[in-house]
C-alpha cells in the first residue's frame, strides 16, 4: 500500500469519527429547543467555518468560481439545495417511520447512490474487475450493518409501530431523504470540471475537491435555516435566541458545527489521495465508520444499560458487520 493510500484512508476514517460524534455537543445546550440548535449548528458548519476554512485553505476559491462554467456553479448549487431538501426529509421520514424502518432505507441509501452514482456513470468498466467487486461486496455489507443497527434500536425500545395511514407517505418520504442526502458524494464526482480549474490555478490535489463545499453548503444552508425559521415562527419561540444561554448554547452548537464541516473537509481531503475512485472507496467507508462511531458512543454513554439482550446482541452483530465493511471498502482501495 502506498504511502498516499494510506493517508488517504486514515483521512477518510478521521472525517467519520468527526461526523460520528459531531451531535454530541448539543446535549450541552440548555432551554433551546431542536430549531435553535439546529439553526445556530447551519450557520457556524455551513457558513462560517466552511468558508472559513474555504478561504484559508483555497484563498483563490472566488477566482476558480469565475473562471468556472456557470452551469457547474449552478449544478453544484442545485445539488446543495437538493442536500439541503433531503436533510430535512430525513428527521420527517424517521419521525413518520421510526428507527427500524426510516433508518436503514435512508442511510442505505445513502451509503448505496453516493458510491454506485459515481461508479455506474465514471467508471463502469470498474465493475467487472476484483476492486469493483470489492466495492459493491462493501456497499452491500454496509447496508446490512445498518439494518443490524436499527433493528438493534428498535428493540431496545426506541420506536414505534408505523401507522398504516402514514406508512406509503412515510415510504415516499424516506426514500426522497436518502437520494436527497447522498447528493455530497455525487456532488463531488460531477464537479470535476471546476476541481480540474482549482488545480490548474495552483491548489494542491489532495485539497482542490473541497472547492465544492464552500457553494454546496451555502445553498444547504440555506433550506435547513428556512425550515427551522418556520418551526420557530409556528411555535413562537425565536426568542429563545437571545435568552441567558445563549452564549453557552453558541459555543457548543459552533463546536457541533466545526466538526461538522471539518468532516467533510478532512473527508474530500482523503478521498482525493485514493485515486480516480476515491469518492467511490471513500464515501461507504466514511458513512460506515461514522454510524459505527455513533453507536460505540452510545454504548460508552450508557445508552444501551438497560437495553434487552436481544437488542444487546443485535447492536453487537451489527457493530462486527460494520467493521468488516471497513475492512473491505480499505481493502478495495489498496488495490
Amino acid at each position: 500500500m502506498s504511502a498516499a493510500i494510506a493517508a488517504g484512508l486514515l483521512l477518510v476514517l478521521l472525517a467519520g469519527i468527526f461526523q460520528g460524534i459531531f451531535l454530541l455537543p448539543m446535549d450541552r445546550t440548555r432551554g433551546w429547543t431542536w430549531e435553535q440548535n439546529w439553526l445556530a449548528f447551519s450557520f457556524f458548519g455551513m457558513i462560517l467555518f466552511n468558508w472559513l476554512i474555504t478561504g484559508l485553505t483555497i484563498p483563490q476559491i472566488l477566482d476558480i468560481y469565475r473562471a468556472a462554467p456557470a452551469g457547474d456553479l449552478v449544478l453544484l448549487l442545485l445539488f446543495g439545495l437538493g442536500w439541503g431538501l433531503g436533510a430535512v426529509l430525513f428527521g420527517l421520514g424517521m419521525a413518520r417511520l421510526g428507527l427500524a424502518l426510516g433508518y436503514p432505507i435512508i442511510m442505505g441509501l445513502i451509503a448505496a447512490l453516493g458510491a454506485l452514482v459515481p461508479l455506474l456513470v465514471f467508471f463502469p468498466e470498474t465493475l467487472a474487475s476484483l476492486k469493483g467487486g470489492l466495492i459493491l461486496g462493501g456497499m452491500l455489507v454496509v447496508v446490512i450493518g445498518i439494518l443490524l443497527c436499527s433493528r438493534a434500536g428498535a428493540r431496545k425500545g426506541e420506536t414505534g409501530s408505523v401507522a398504516r395511514t402514514s406508512l406509503t407517505s412515510g415510504l415516499m418520504i424516506a426514500v426522497a431523504a436518502g437520494v436527497l442526502s447522498s447528493l455530497p458524494n455525487i456532488g463531488m464526482a460531477f464537479a470535476t470540471h471546476v476541481i480540474a480549474i482549482a488545480g490548474a490555478q495552483g491548489v494542491a490535489p489532495d485539497l482542490a475537491g473541497n472547492v465544492v463545499w464552500a457553494l454546496f453548503f451555502t445553498a444547504g444552508f440555506a433550506v435547513n435555516a428556512a425550515y427551522c425559521l418556520y418551526l420557530m415562527a409556528r411555535g413562537k419561540n425565536g426568542g429563545l435566541l437571545s435568552g441567558p444561554d445563549a452564549a453557552r448554547n453558541l459555543f457548543f452548537t459552533a463546536l457541533m458545527g466545526l466538526l461538522w464541516i471539518g468532516s467533510f473537509y478532512g473527508y474530500g481531503m482523503g478521498a482525493a489521495r485514493l485515486g480516480p475512485l476515491g469518492p467511490v472507496i471513500g464515501w461507504p467507508l466514511f458513512i460506515a465508520c461514522s454510524i459505527l462511531v455513533g453507536n460505540l458512543v452510545g454504548l460508552w454513554r450508557g445508552e444501551w444499560r438497560n437495553a434487552p439482550s436481544a437488542a444487546r446482541r443485535l447492536l453487537g452483530q451489527g457493530l462486527v458487520v460494520l467493521l468488516a465493511a471497513v475492512g473491505l471498502i480499505a481493502m478495495s482501495g489498496t488495490l
